[in-house]
């Protein structure tokens, strides 16, 4: 209506798409902007982050480096974007169920893009918290953990900032406040819901616990540069400065 009235033509909803394909628009979903991030958390962050890829670069300590996060599988199927025949838009059954769902912690190793210590819980709390740590200092028993993760309430409580000062192998560098994209755990989910959650009908939730357990039962591994990122890369343990080009 909008073309007709300025142009005083007239086109099929077709034929505006194609124009505008043509000067190269695109039919998009926005993005959320999170207007709270400050450039002083970021700046925080950062400084951080080089502060302690450096010091484990220059002492030559083993050090795991992971970036953790926590997820929520629901048993409903949910519904996404994939290729399918046309004409055969895939139906996804909505059984109208009560919001059950799988409370997963989980981390990325940064070296190798190996899933860590997933841990499927009712609830994220404190105590869930401290579990995954435990369960973390269990499975890598030597060498200190570096962890980044979000600062989420029940990350920063006291309950857990007195546990981990107890526990001197574990450091803790907080991502910015509202910046998902710098936590390369949040891109994994999308991997695990894919394969778990997306298009699919789970009769029970311990079918869904069961689908949730095939998918870590199958040894992902994920793309990750966050340690690339800030000029450093991690080999058998133990963090090393790029070379310098230029």
């Amino acid at each position: 209506m909008v073309i007709e009235e300025r142009f005083g033509v007239r086109y099929r909803g077709s034929g505006v798409r194609k124009i505008l394909g043509i000067i190269g628009w695109s039919y998009q979903r926005g993005r959320k902007l999170y207007i709270q991030r400050t450039a002083q958390e970021q700046a925080r962050y950062e400084l951080e982050t080089l502060e302690a890829l450096e010091k484990y670069a220059k002492s030559g300590e083993q050090v795991t480096p992971i970036a953790a996060d926590q997820t929520k599988i629901y048993l409903e199927g949910t519904v996404s974007r994939r290729w399918n025949p046309v004409g055969e838009q895939p139906l996804i059954a909505d059984g109208a169920r009560s919001k059950q769902c799988e409370s997963i912690y989980g981390g990325v190793h940064l070296g190798t893009g190996q899933e860590v210590a997933p841990l499927c819980i009712d609830w994220q709390d404190s105590d869930a918290t401290i579990r995954w740590y435990e369960m973390l200092l269990e499975e890598i028993p030597e060498g200190k953990i570096l962890i980044w993760q979000d600062q989420a309430p029940h990350h920063t409580s006291d309950e857990v900032e007195e546990w981990l000062e107890e526990s001197p192998r574990i450091e803790i560098i907080n991502f910015p406040k509202y910046t998902p994209e710098e936590n390369p755990k949040e891109r994994t989910w999308k991997d695990m819901k894919e394969e778990v959650s997306h298009h699919k009908w789970h009769e029970t939730f311990d079918d869904l616990k069961e689908a949730v357990n095939r998918y870590y039962q199958t040894g992902k591994r994920h793309v990750v540069n966050m340690l690339e990122k800030f000029g450093y890369k991690w080999i058998d343990g133990v963090i090393h400065p790029l070379p310098q080009t230029g």
